[in-house]
């Protein structure tokens, strides 16, 4: 065989073998809750927890099993009410990709017990109390300093996705951050 046919022969292969592993080395990450989906960059690694890790982030994306609408809505309506006060920040709700979304973000040290607006029915008065919300604990080894919180919802099933960070400098609004937020849709079957 001719060597200058030989030469491009490998220098074929070798470019179809680098362009494979671009592929798979660029392939964003899924992660899964019930029927909801998130995309992630390739960058974040997958831990044996199910949290996607890059840098000092961490993205925990989990079916909620015992919520329901009704309940996710009241604990924001309290967040809008008196949230503020308690330690909770950028509290909002919106519709992405057809899904209802709860959102906000807290520094986990700052939070204090938050009420639901008082509501007086002939003699009596009620509301709630919630126990300020931090739902990757027990999930992360992280000593977490600030962490953002989504709960989509739809057919009123719940999927909560949490970002949190150890590092106080990090943006959890970044463009990268708020893609991941926007990719919600329902998982292909």
């Amino acid at each position: 065989m001719n060597k200058k046919i030989l030469i491009g022969v490998i220098v074929v292969v070798i470019v179809a073998i680098l362009g494979v592993l671009y592929m798979v080395g660029s392939s964003d990450l899924t992660l899964v809750a019930g029927d909801d989906v998130v995309t992630l960059p390739s960058e974040y690694m997958l831990d044996d927890k199910g949290i996607a890790y890059k840098d000092d982030v961490g993205v925990l994306f989990a079916p909620v099993m015992s919520g329901n609408a009704t309940a996710e809505k009241e604990l924001f309506d309290a967040l809008k009410s008196n949230g503020k006060d308690a330690g909770y920040k950028k509290i909002k709700t919106d519709e992405i990709n057809g899904f209802k979304v709860y959102e906000f973000s807290a520094d986990p040290d700052k939070l204090k017990t938050v009420s639901s607006d008082r509501v007086s029915s002939g003699d009596y008065e009620y509301w709630h109390d919630y126990a300020p919300y931090k739902p990757y604990e027990g999930m992360t080894n992280m000593d977490v300093a600030k962490y953002r919180y989504v709960g989509y919802v739809k057919d009123n099933k719940i999927s909560e996705l949490i970002i949190f960070t150890n590092n106080t400098n990090v943006d959890l609004y970044s463009d990268e951050i708020n893609g991941i937020v926007n990719s919600i849709s329902i998982a292909e079957k």
